[in-house]
Protein backbone atom coordinates (compact mmCIF):
# COMPACT_ATOMS: atom_id res chain seq x y z
CA UNK A 1 0.00 0.00 0.00
CA UNK A 2 1.50 3.42 -0.48
CA UNK A 3 1.85 6.37 1.77
CA UNK A 4 -1.08 8.04 -0.39
CA UNK A 5 -3.77 4.94 -0.18
CA UNK A 6 -3.19 4.42 3.74
CA UNK A 7 -3.55 8.34 3.65
CA UNK A 8 -6.95 7.66 2.14
CA UNK A 9 -7.99 4.56 3.65
CA UNK A 10 -6.86 7.00 7.32
CA UNK A 11 -9.10 9.46 5.59
CA UNK A 12 -12.54 7.28 5.75
CA UNK A 13 -11.74 6.08 9.24
CA UNK A 14 -11.64 9.85 9.87
CA UNK A 15 -14.42 11.14 8.03
CA UNK A 16 -16.95 8.04 8.77
CA UNK A 17 -15.36 6.37 12.26
CA UNK A 18 -13.91 8.57 13.98
CA UNK A 19 -10.46 7.89 13.79
CA UNK A 20 -8.52 10.41 15.92
CA UNK A 21 -6.18 12.84 13.52
CA UNK A 22 -3.13 12.23 15.62
CA UNK A 23 -2.99 8.63 15.07
CA UNK A 24 -2.70 9.24 10.78
CA UNK A 25 1.53 9.15 11.01
CA UNK A 26 1.43 5.82 13.18
CA UNK A 27 -1.74 4.44 10.39
CA UNK A 28 0.66 5.40 7.31
CA UNK A 29 3.49 3.90 8.94
CA UNK A 30 2.16 0.46 9.92
CA UNK A 31 0.19 0.22 6.46
CA UNK A 32 2.90 0.54 4.93
CA UNK A 33 4.91 -2.23 6.78
CA UNK A 34 2.77 -5.01 6.52
CA UNK A 35 0.85 -4.12 9.43
CA UNK A 36 -2.46 -6.62 9.45
CA UNK A 37 -4.39 -4.84 12.07
CA UNK A 38 -4.78 -1.75 13.35
CA UNK A 39 -6.58 -0.25 16.56
CA UNK A 40 -8.12 3.30 15.84
CA UNK A 41 -11.00 3.12 18.15
CA UNK A 42 -13.01 5.99 17.27
CA UNK A 43 -16.67 5.89 17.48
CA UNK A 44 -16.01 1.75 17.65
CA UNK A 45 -14.64 1.72 20.92
CA UNK A 46 -11.78 -0.03 22.28
CA UNK A 47 -11.85 -2.60 19.76
CA UNK A 48 -12.04 -0.63 16.62
CA UNK A 49 -9.79 -1.65 14.24
CA UNK A 50 -8.74 -2.13 10.35
CA UNK A 51 -8.22 -5.29 8.89
CA UNK A 52 -5.86 -5.43 6.35
CA UNK A 53 -7.13 -9.01 4.60
CA UNK A 54 -6.52 -10.66 1.33
CA UNK A 55 -8.44 -9.15 -1.12
CA UNK A 56 -10.46 -7.10 1.43
CA UNK A 57 -10.12 -4.31 4.37
CA UNK A 58 -12.61 -4.11 7.09
CA UNK A 59 -13.40 -2.53 9.99
CA UNK A 60 -15.28 -4.23 12.97
CA UNK A 61 -15.30 -3.62 16.83
CA UNK A 62 -15.40 -6.33 19.97
CA UNK A 63 -18.84 -8.28 19.64
CA UNK A 64 -19.72 -7.12 23.29
CA UNK A 65 -19.54 -3.54 22.32
CA UNK A 66 -21.67 -3.72 19.01
CA UNK A 67 -24.79 -1.58 19.12
CA UNK A 68 -27.20 -0.54 16.08
CA UNK A 69 -25.13 2.51 15.69
CA UNK A 70 -22.08 0.72 15.64
CA UNK A 71 -22.98 -1.67 13.20
CA UNK A 72 -24.11 0.79 10.85
CA UNK A 73 -20.82 2.64 11.00
CA UNK A 74 -19.43 -0.53 10.33
CA UNK A 75 -21.21 -1.50 6.91
CA UNK A 76 -21.13 1.96 5.90
CA UNK A 77 -17.33 2.21 6.59
CA UNK A 78 -16.45 -1.53 4.70
CA UNK A 79 -18.78 -0.30 1.67
CA UNK A 80 -17.05 3.08 1.33
CA UNK A 81 -13.52 0.99 2.11
CA UNK A 82 -14.29 -1.77 -0.84
CA UNK A 83 -15.36 0.99 -3.11
CA UNK A 84 -11.80 2.67 -2.40
CA UNK A 85 -9.78 -0.69 -2.80
CA UNK A 86 -11.38 -1.20 -6.09
CA UNK A 87 -10.31 2.16 -7.29
CA UNK A 88 -7.46 1.50 -6.20
CA UNK A 89 -6.92 -2.01 -7.99
CA UNK A 90 -8.47 0.10 -11.36
CA UNK A 91 -5.29 2.61 -11.06
CA UNK A 92 -2.80 0.02 -10.73
CA UNK A 93 -3.94 -1.92 -13.50
CA UNK A 94 -3.83 0.78 -15.52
Amino acid sequence: MTPEQAGAVFDVLVRHAGAAEHQRDEFVYHLRHGCEEFRFMGSLGFGGKLYVEPGRWRVGCYPEDLTPERAAVIERVNAVLDGARAVFAALEAA
